[in-house]
């Protein structure tokens, strides 16, 4: 569906600016009456994003705000703070233990330009290698990075062990159907009893500060 962007003068009606395209936007605008601060219109949902990267906001934004929404756990978490890009190029290397995903900090001029606190990047080869159910709960991983006070933290078992438990040390590589976390039959978490709560579950899932 092709849309049509225009800036217009009220006063003169004047067309300064027109534009016809069929992907998102994002708009940045000011106004001199509050000091000229940077406003933001989100709408970039699927773009390419440098050499390698698309933009899949389309995609995964949805999947995180049913989850904020169904987890209190999330709750504090603003899904439209999160870029969501795919790395479509990386193959399998000699690292040890290569990511499935990752999420990090924006830096300073992504915030001030494109509104954007956090980038949360997944590969296309191991996407296209997993369940809808193991996708899911991949984003569920993620968001857990994100603390209360906007800083990310580092895996914890004590305080992640509901996901082992749950759907399984190798939830994000078995090839068996894991349980649906955004089913509605979903409710609540199981527990790992605590002698197992030693081990390191998430060394492929690792995040990046």
């Amino acid at each position: 569906m092709k849309k049509e962007l225009k800036v217009v003068d009220i006063e003169s009606g004047e067309i300064i600016e027109k534009l016809q395209f069929d992907g998102g936007y994002n708009i940045i605008f000011t106004n001199l009456s509050d000091g000229g601060n940077l406003r933001k219109i989100r709408k970039l949902d699927n773009a390419r994003f440098g050499d390698r990267h698309w933009i899949k906001n389309y995609q995964y934004r949805p999947i995180a705000l049913r989850l904020v929404d169904k987890f209190n756990e999330l709750n504090y978490i603003d899904p439209f703070q999160i870029l969501f890009i795919e790395d479509m190029e990386w193959q399998p290397g000699t690292a040890k233990n290569p990511w499935i995903a990752r999420i990090k900090i924006a830096n300073k001029e992504m915030k001030d330009m494109l509104g954007y606190e956090y980038i949360l990047e997944v590969r296309n080869y191991y996407i296209d290698r997993m369940q809808r159910e193991q996708i899911i709960a991949l984003i569920y991983h993620e968001l857990r990075h994100i603390d209360k006070d906007g800083a990310l933290i580092n895996h914890n078992i004590e305080d992640w062990s509901n996901l082992v438990a749950t759907l399984g040390k190798d939830w994000a590589t078995t090839q068996a159907k894991i349980k649906d976390i955004l089913d509605e039959g979903f409710e609540e978490w199981d527990e790992l009893d605590s002698v197992a709560k030693q081990l390191n579950m998430f060394s492929q899932l690792k995040a990046v500060k």
